[in-house]
């Protein structure tokens, strides 16, 4: 009786864990951006940048990404236009996913 308890517990324990896992809502994005700053924590365990996408935002409203790869976050200049890709989960923190400088021969000029 008593392990048919502890079974049900945990079967009721997984389904719950699973159940709010897949409320995490996943958001990728690609666009332009426009980087207005850089920076980490005082400790230099989180690096970040604050940018916008100049097609549908303004310099006002730049949001912060995270920078996982240090030696990327150095490449990175403020003032400068980039490709990216980008993403989120849930409430979390948008991540740095990919970025580079556009190609010149396909930018409008």
């Amino acid at each position: 009786m008593k392990k048919a308890l502890l079974v049900m517990a945990f079967i009721m324990l997984m389904v719950t864990f699973i159940l709010s896992v897949q409320g995490e809502q996943i958001t990728s994005t690609a666009s332009m951006l426009v980087v207005n700053e850089k920076g980490h924590t005082n400790n230099y365990d989180e690096y970040w940048i604050k940018a916008y996408d100049p097609n549908n935002q303004t310099k006002d409203e730049a949001f912060k990404i995270i920078v996982e790869e240090e030696m990327i976050w150095e490449l990175i200049e403020e003032k400068k236009e980039y490709f990216s890709s980008y993403q989120k989960e849930g409430n979390q923190p948008w991540i740095l996913e990919q970025i580079e400088h556009p190609d010149p021969a396909t930018t409008a000029k």
